[in-house]
């Protein structure tokens, strides 16, 4: 890629962070330097947003739903801020597919508004897979010490043992270890699995998920010639991991792999979605109503996820 990327970036939820984080993020030297921006959302909350933080807005923005400045509710959850979010990213994927910008970025929308709105998706991962049409949908989270996958995304916990399966375990490994090799340009990838089940099952003490699906997974991932360790216990994998022994974990559900991972990088952590025809990112947090429009929300996490949208287009061009 010859010229920067150009990175669509959705508002997220109008009452929440969303707006803040990205004036302040585009405003970054570091990001003006890297790619070209394109705001899906409303101008005039990007604006007032702006003016808060005492930055300019020279920023090309798309007005894409029917949310206006008058609708803000700071702070609130709202069934109309709700669908606004929802409409930026179906305009943002849109663009995607039409290959009129490289990759989105996304920021944070709010569950509750969406539901509101009439959304059935329990989160962006969902929609994103049923916009692009995709058959998997899988979440990378992507922080300084090492990398996350999610076999199980937002699941009820009890739910979680028959959804992990020999297949979907690897899969899972599969495109953990593609998106290595030719997104992030990692030649011979190291990947480790966890178990599911304390000290990873014990030879069945404790479940015989590891013995059913996983492990012979992790083995059929090897004769294809993954480089995989495991099932290891998730309680000792991670003290390793923050070590970078390994280049990704496969956790098989969503507080497994993302406790660990949010403590070490909850400031600069990034949100990947595999799996899809699009590059996808967004910062490793909510809506934070407790602070929005206070002026005070931290965009690390925002400018790590404008950065690697950008790094992941150039890496794919190439």
């Amino acid at each position: 890629m010859s010229k920067k990327p150009i990175i669509g970036i959705t508002m997220g939820d109008p009452n929440g962070v969303g707006p803040e984080v990205i004036v302040k993020a585009v405003n970054s030297k570091e990001i003006k330097d890297l790619c070209e921006i394109i705001i899906f959302g409303d101008d005039g909350v990007i604006q007032k947003a702006a003016n808060l933080c005492n930055l300019k807005t020279e920023i090309e923005v798309i007005n894409c739903s029917e949310f206006t400045i008058e609708n803000l509710k700071p702070r609130a959850t709202d069934k109309v801020a709700g669908q606004a979010s929802l409409d930026y990213i179906s305009k943002a994927v849109a663009s995607g597919l039409k290959k009129e910008i490289d990759a989105v970025v996304t920021a944070p929308i709010s569950k509750e508004s969406t539901h509101l709105a009439g959304s059935k998706y329990p989160g962006h991962t969902e929609m994103l897979k049923d916009l692009t049409n995709s058959e998997q949908a899988v979440m990378m989270f992507e922080g300084s010490k090492f990398k996350v996958m999610l076999v199980t995304i937002h699941e009820a916990l009890i739910n979680v043992p028959k959804l992990i399966s020999k297949e979907r375990v690897l899969s899972t490994i599969h495109l953990t270890h593609d998106s290595l090799v030719n997104l992030f340009k990692i030649k011979k990838p190291k990947i480790v699995a966890c178990g599911l089940n304390p000290h990873a099952g014990e030879s069945g003490a404790f479940g015989n998920e590891e013995i059913d699906h996983i492990i012979p997974a992790i083995e059929e991932a090897k004769k294809d010639g993954i480089n995989i360790d495991g099932p290891l216990p998730a309680d000792t994998l991670f003290y390793y991991a923050n070590q970078r022994k390994w280049d990704a974990v496969v956790a098989m559900y969503h507080d497994q792999g993302l406790i660990p991972f949010k403590m070490i990088s909850f400031d600069d952590g990034v949100n990947i979605t595999l799996g899809l025809p699009i590059i996808r990112t967004s910062p490793d947090h909510g809506t934070a109503f407790d602070i929005a429009w206070k002026g005070v929300a931290n965009p690390s996490s925002m400018i790590a996820a404008i950065k690697v949208a950008a790094q992941l287009a150039m890496n794919k061009s190439a």
